[in-house]
């Protein structure tokens, strides 16, 4: 059973309608973050959450969590659930926009790595309905009874954010900042190592590499990573090697966690 690892409960100043969650390397206003959750709860990309708000005046309550493994559902507790995952380094901000920042460098047990992510809300259209009706009562926004009724309504509308290592489902947002897909020439090197040598090349990978150039088997594997699209995905890559090699793919994890294929 999952256990939660730690929890912060902080109010949260929404700009233009939004708070965001993201790694503290990533700048939350610069070119090609998600598009507002306009209508939606949250809009995400690798590295950013953006969890969309009904308030613009008003505090809310965010409750974040970390889990060491899914956790239990959160049942008829919240009015609304969203599901995404994120890229952190380790840690985790919370960015307010021109309020400031909620949170900055948060460390997470989890380490670097991908992150599903678990967002409810609850109270959102209960606090824009008795916010809009300050407003029809035709108070003084600037009265004490205007302000204190205000008062009561900060921190009602509230947001539970769960993290966990692990993905939720396959998101593809591309490669990592600081990874790069490796190039169709490595996966084919990959593919002779382990067809000649799959457990001696750490010791004459070059060796290797010469004693296999003149196997029949090199130019079947080339054509099967060529029509695997060049990158190799793991899976599918392992299961071709694996049927070719006779199951023989430890050199080829080895050399392919090396380069950033294989986590």
């Amino acid at each position: 059973m999952s256990r939660r690892l730690l929890q912060l409960v902080i109010p949260v100043i929404p700009e233009r309608r939004m708070f965001r969650i993201h790694d503290p390397a990533v700048d939350p206003d610069a070119p090609g973050g998600p598009l507002p959750p306009v209508g939606a709860l949250i809009s995400a990309n690798r590295e950013q959450l953006w969890v969309g708000s009904l308030q613009e005046d008003i505090d809310v309550r965010l409750v974040l969590e970390e889990w060491d493994g899914a956790p239990p559902p959160c049942g008829d507790a919240w009015d609304e659930e969203a599901k995404s995952s994120i890229y952190l380094r380790g840690q985790v901000s919370v960015s307010m926009g021109l309020a400031g920042t909620a949170v900055h460098g948060l460390r997470l047990a989890g380490g670097v790595g991908d992150y599903a992510v678990r967002v409810y809300a609850g109270n959102r259209d209960v606090v824009t309905r008795r916010y809009a009706a300050l407003f029809d009562r035709h108070l003084n926004p600037l009265s004490d009874e205007f302000q204190q009724e205000k008062r009561t309504l900060e921190g009602l509308e509230r947001y539970l954010v769960q993290l966990w290592r692990g993905a939720l489902e396959a998101v593809d947002y591309g490669p990592a900042p600081g990874e790069a897909e490796a190039p169709v020439d490595l996966a084919w090197v990959a593919c002779v190592w382990v067809a000649a040598a799959p457990d001696e090349w750490s010791a004459d990978p070059f060796g290797v590499l010469a004693a296999a150039v003149d196997l029949p088997l090199v130019l079947a594997l080339m054509v099967a990573c060529w029509a695997l699209g060049g990158s190799v995905l793991a899976a599918e890559a392992i299961a071709v090697l694996r049927d070719a090699c006779g199951g023989g793919t430890t050199g080829l994890r080895r050399e392919w966690s090396r380069n950033g294929i294989i986590a």
